[in-house]
């Protein structure tokens, strides 16, 4: 009857003891931080997530090439930076990563804050402080930049990707319209490299970034960057200058874009300079190219230049290069009375011979009034004694004319460079307006660009965020309770202190698995050995089969679990994938699921391993049964009763265990025993026999 009791609670106790593995594995996950950790451990997660995750990631975007707003032109789009080795420039960004944020900061981090919230959670401590240490992180920028830089070659591919295309189409508005300089794509390439060198960039580059470094980390209360353009310009007009070496390049500046278009605003389109005889605009315009000497045309070229520079850099508030043509008119006069002469003598060539006496006097009347002749007699006499008469007279009208439509100077103004660049006028004036500034960008930026609206508000809370930061971010708990109100507070404190007294209590737990095991112990036999055996025994088999149900559940178990994961793959776009092949493809592969599955293995084997504790301990009190057994035996100690001497007085009655004591299969034994030791001899020990206490073992 007793055995079978005790088989009975043996069945209680595999229960109960389940449930208490299970419940406190459970608990363990919730409020034991290296259950969490253990797991990322066991999945290798910190070193997938940076192999295989961020690095198919970098790659897929270096790949792609990497967008970059310059900031140059508004309305043009952004520029793609490509890197000609791809997997050079992907591992290069990998190792920047890593050496700003390596994984075992990553590891350290979460452990830490684990290890602070948790115990903050179940109430065990009140305030707890996670140290993110972004200024030590800060600090390694500067190094690392400098050698990033270096690795990707980045300077190379900022001219190539970036500054050329720009330059190119700044180039464009300024000396192809504006100017009427154009240059090859060859060209543009060199120029590009010689204004913006890598010495010069470079130099930007890292100074900015050792400017702005020491803010963040604390170490300065404001910073300011600023890069001027202005020497640059100066690089750019002496290019420009140097290919004015060509003549047409000088002359098409000089005069089709800066003196043509002005004269022609001034003379008409025709004027008669007598005798039937007119000068067009274009003869006009092209006299003056024609005589100008080259030195002059060079000086008004280098000086244009100038001008257009010293406006772009902001030395001048307008653009405005005043050419002195007072001399070219006088030149120009003398040049286009004799191309009037030259059509006066064609008009005259062109008149017919005499024919009577009558034509002959008219044309001698004509000639002596200073008219052309009606005809021509005696042949070319007759025309070189018209052109002596009547070209004085028309050279008077050609300086006249020459100088009441030619100005004596003409000014290359603003609004000529305007009109002849057309509608990139306001793109010109924009930029002007950053070179002549530079870039300037400070705290104050920085501090307008994170409030998103100029409010007072709005700027303190970005201004005390950076404060934050400059003086080293942390977690605490006032970023759990700050926004809580005080009754929400209340509840948080009670729920924190509830669950810690769950916490403490846990142990209860366990002793209601114990009672089956204690009461087992007590109902098998008189014997501790017994007890011992008994106890240990029914806990040694009930963890095993614990153990081995948590085993061969293990299967079932994931499957269960992975139903609450996401399908990562099967949520990806077909955009996602061209935009991300490999990180599409790693996710595909089956290998993030894999991790996720070794997460849960770890979670099972701690799970199942919480009965080892049990099979040990089941198996030390089995053992000790056994020894104390046979301990007990040799001395003839029987537990339950007390030691039976003979001595040399009266001889004493043996103590016996009533029957009701004992087990209800071995009365018959035990009234045997008694009768025995009744009526043993007085001089003789009793002896326990234990052959028979052996076959009482379970």
């Amino acid at each position: 009857m007793r055995k079978s009791l005790a088989v009975l609670l043996a069945g209680i106790f595999l229960v109960l003891f389940f449930i208490a593995v299970t419940v406190n594995q459970f608990v363990d996950t919730a409020t034991d931080p290296g259950v969490i950790t253990g797991m990322l451990d066991d999945a290798e997660m910190y070193d997938y997530m940076y192999d295989n995750i961020i690095g198919n990631v970098v790659y897929d975007m270096v790949e792609n090439g990497i967008e970059v707003n310059t900031g140059l032109d508004e309305e043009s789009a952004p520029t793609i930076l490509n890197f000609e080795d791809t997997d050079a420039a992907a591992a290069a960004l990998v190792g920047l990563i890593k050496t700003l944020v390596p994984r075992e900061y990553v590891k350290a981090k979460i452990e830490e804050s684990l290890n602070g919230i948790v115990p903050y959670a179940t109430g065990d401590t009140d305030e707890f402080t996670v140290d993110l240490e972004v200024q030590k992180r800060a600090r390694l920028v500067p190094g690392a930049a400098r050698k990033i830089v270096t690795d990707l070659e980045l300077t190379e591919r900022v001219i190539a990707d970036i500054l050329v295309p720009q330059f190119g189409s700044f180039s464009e508005q300024i000396s192809g319209q504006g100017l009427g300089i154009s240059f090859t794509k060859d060209e543009i390439e060199t120029n590009a490299r010689l204004i913006f060198e890598p010495v010069w960039l470079e130099g930007h580059l890292f100074g900015a970034i050792d400017e702005i470094t020491p803010y963040f980390v604390g170490d300065a209360d404001s910073f300011n960057v600023t890069v001027r353009f202005d020497d640059r310009l100066v690089v750019m007009g002496e290019i420009l200058k140097n290919k004015l070496g060509n003549s047409d390049t000088l002359y098409n500046l000089v005069f089709v874009q800066v003196v043509d278009p002005l004269i022609e605003q001034t003379v008409a389109h025709s004027t008669t300079v007598g005798f039937g005889i007119s000068l067009t605009e274009q003869e006009v315009v092209k006299t003056f190219e024609i005589i100008a000497p080259r030195p002059w045309v060079v000086e008004q070229g280098e000086g244009v230049i100038d001008e257009l520079i010293d406006y772009l850099i902001g030395n001048t508030d307008r653009l405005g290069y005043t050419i002195d043509l007072s001399d070219r008119k006088t030149a120009a006069i003398t040049a286009l009375q004799s191309l009037a002469r030259s059509k006066l003598e064609e008009t005259l060539t062109d008149i017919p011979a005499c024919t009577t006496p009558l034509e002959l006097l008219g044309a001698a009347q004509d000639i002596s009034s200073k008219q052309l002749p009606r005809c021509i007699a005696g042949g070319r006499t007759t025309i070189d004694t018209a052109l002596l008469t009547l070209a004085p007279v028309m050279d008077a009208q050609v300086t006249s004319f020459i100088n009441e439509q030619v100005p004596d100077e003409v000014t290359y103004s603003q609004e000529e460079f305007a009109a002849q660049i057309g509608g990139s006028f306001d793109t010109v004036l924009d930029i002007r307006e950053r070179i002549a500034a530079g870039i300037s960008f400070s705290d104050q930026d920085l501090i307008e660009l994170m409030a998103g609206d100029s409010s007072a508000a709005s700027l303190d809370d970005a201004e005390s965020n950076l404060k934050i930061l400059a003086d080293g971010l942390s977690f605490t708990e006032e970023n759990i309770t700050e926004n809580l109100t005080p009754e929400a507070q209340q509840q948080f404190d009670d729920i924190r202190a509830y669950v810690g007294t769950g916490l403490s209590l846990r142990w209860l737990l366990w002793v209601l698995v114990l009672i089956p095991l204690v009461v087992i112990a007590v109902i098998v036999g008189g014997r501790w050995a017994d007890r011992l055996k008994w106890a240990g025994g029914v806990a040694v088999i009930c963890a095993l089969i614990v153990y081995g149900g948590i085993s061969l559940a293990g299967s079932s178990f994931n499957g269960i679990a992975q139903e609450y994961v996401p399908d990562y793959a099967a949520q990806m776009s077909d955009e996602f994938k061209a935009d991300y092949p490999r990180l599409g493809a790693e996710i595909e592969s089956g290998e993030l699921d894999e991790r996720f599955e070794r997460m849960l293995d770890s979670w099972q084997s701690n799970w199942r391993n919480q009965t080892v504790p049990w099979v040990i301990a089941g198996a030390v009190a089995f053992l000790a049964g056994l020894v104390l057994q046979r301990t007990s035996g040799s001395k003839g100690v029987k537990f339950g009763g007390a030691l039976s001497y003979s001595g040399s007085s009266a001889p004493s009655p043996t103590l016996t265990v009533p029957k009701e004591w004992g087990d209800e299969d071995d009365d018959e034994n035990a009234s045997s025993r008694s009768a025995t030791e009744s009526f043993a001899d007085p001089d003789e020990p009793v002896v326990t026999n234990d052959s028979e206490d052996d076959s009482k073992t379970p």
